[in-house]
């Protein structure tokens, strides 16, 4: 026998409230009914998919885990074969869900989102942004289409188009004595404090940029928000690295301060579009993804001082 789609459905539910009782409330049947389905369903496929604790507590097993994505995948699908046959296929109509990597969200989602919403108003776009671990596991559960992320520590499954690369810049006090060069040696650097974007995998990133200059990295200060990084340097606090160019060189508090090439040649992180590999696209997740190749394209190619988008120090 073959898995049914109210197996899978109940499945998913499952996974996604934490519970039997509250996916049988979410199903509109009786948790017995649940129960049973997802009893069926592990006869099925000769796999345990949820560990029973006391309490009626819930936990997906290893496998459990693996076949909610791959539910999601069908269920999404058969969702799919249906507006398909309703619109002979021209309708984009539906809900999309974007992943972002947090410090790169402020500067790309809200010109995405409004610039895709205007070309195609009859696709809901919804958003979460997270570490890079986080959205690909989202991906890999099918709880996100597509994610806005660095290249880096990609898991198995994850596949990704380039959407631009380039290198880090420097960010200073406005009146450090390096701020007056066009370009700035990170070794002119190496005494003074460095303060680190720290969200997973940023630090590991950043100290392969200073082992290529041959340096340490002199972590004086870290912080999750490239708001506050960006805060303390125009205070004078010490100096960050970003992969972004911010059009204002301005922190949160108004405060100036600088931004300048690095003049080493150091390791590059391009930014991508991650999904799931061999994951049937949705025709709006492959549209937005179209979308996508061309919107980056024009950004990364508009010069520094003219581009309509904020930048974060990542």
């Amino acid at each position: 026998m073959n898995p049914s789609l109210r197996q899978l459905e109940y499945l998913v539910a499952v996974a996604d409230t934490g519970g039997l009782t509250a996916a049988a409330d979410s199903c509109h049947v009786s948790q017995s009914a649940v129960s049973l389905a997802l009893a069926s369903l592990e006869r099925t496929l000769g796999v345990q998919l949820i560990l029973r604790g006391p309490g009626r507590t819930t936990a997906l097993t290893d496998a459990g885990r693996q076949v909610v994505g791959e539910a999601r995948a069908v269920l999404t699908s058969v969702a799919e074969l249906g507006t398909a046959a309703r619109d002979f296929g021209h309708d984009l109509a539906g809900r999309l869900n974007l992943g972002c990597y947090t410090p790169l969200a402020p500067l790309h989602v809200p010109a995405a989102l409004a610039t895709f919403r205007a070309q195609h108003p009859e696709v809901e776009v919804t958003f979460v942004e997270g570490t890079l671990p986080d959205l690909q596991r989202l991906l890999l559960e099918g709880r996100c289409d597509l994610a806005v992320l660095y290249r880096q520590d990609l898991v198995p499954g994850i596949a990704v188009d380039k959407l631009y690369d380039q290198p880090p810049s420097v960010l200073l006090p406005p009146d450090h004595p390096q701020a007056r060069r066009k370009t700035v040696s990170l070794r002119a650097l190496a005494d003074e404090p460095f303060i680190l974007l720290d969200v997973p995998p940023s630090e590991r990133y950043f100290r392969d940029v200073f082992a290529a200059v041959g340096l340490p990295m002199p972590v004086a200060h870290r912080t999750t928000s490239f708001e506050l990084a960006r805060a303390l340097v125009a205070r004078g606090l010490g100096y960050t690295l970003s992969v972004q160019r911010p059009p204002l060189e301005l922190s949160v508090e108004g405060t100036p301060f600088a931004v300048r090439p690095l003049r080493e040649r150091v390791p590059t992180t391009p930014v991508v579009l991650a999904r799931a590999e061999g994951a049937r696209l949705t025709r709006r997740a492959e549209t937005f993804r179209t979308f996508c190749r061309e919107f980056f394209r024009v950004y990364s190619v508009i010069p520094r001082g003219s581009r309509p988008r904020s930048s974060a120090s990542t």
